[in-house]
């Protein structure tokens, strides 16, 4: 697509280097290319004065900003800051009580899979499909919540601010 742009363009190439040059950024191949193309092109020499115009002209531009603007942008940057405080301490509380789940589950599914073939032995089942309901009824059910704790915990609703953002 850049190709086919020189090709309708044959100046499109000029420009781009006449807007690194006003920024500083034309490498002196560029600058010396300009140097050899600007006298003898009275549209690429246009292009190349408006731009300094409008970047001379950016030079004078003001305008007049609210002047407790400032202020109001500190005060919601401040309260943006100490929420995310307020928020570090609940993250490491749901990360500590996921691995926490997570240690309880591997140690209660361990207790179960040894307690299974005994209790299977009790109910007349064969070794292969105790351990199999072991498997399905608890160890699987267990592993699949302890893993999920975070992300529950996560997107559990927030209390919001009197304008309806979260807290």
């Amino acid at each position: 697509m850049q190709a086919d742009l020189h090709q309708s363009d044959p100046h499109q190439a000029m420009r781009q280097i006449i807007d690194k040059s006003l920024v500083g950024e034309a490498s002196p191949q560029e600058q010396q290319a300009l140097r050899k193309h600007l006298p003898a092109c009275p549209a690429c020499q246009k292009y190349a004065s408006d731009s300094r115009r409008a970047i001379a002209a950016l030079g004078g531009f003001s305008f007049t900003a609210d002047p407790g603007l400032q202020a109001r942008v500190h005060a919601s940057l401040a309260l943006r800051a100490q929420q995310l405080q307020a928020a570090q301490p609940r993250r490491r509380r749901i990360v500590e009580a996921s691995i926490v789940a997570f240690l309880l589950t591997l140690a209660g599914s361990f207790g179960a899979w040894n307690i299974g073939s005994p209790l299977g032995a009790l109910l007349h089942l064969e070794p292969a499909e105790a351990q199999t309901g072991v498997l399905a009824l608890w160890i699987l059910p267990s592993l699949c919540f302890s893993l999920l704790l975070p992300v529950l915990l996560l997107l559990r609703p927030r209390s919001t601010n009197a304008k309806g953002g979260v807290l």
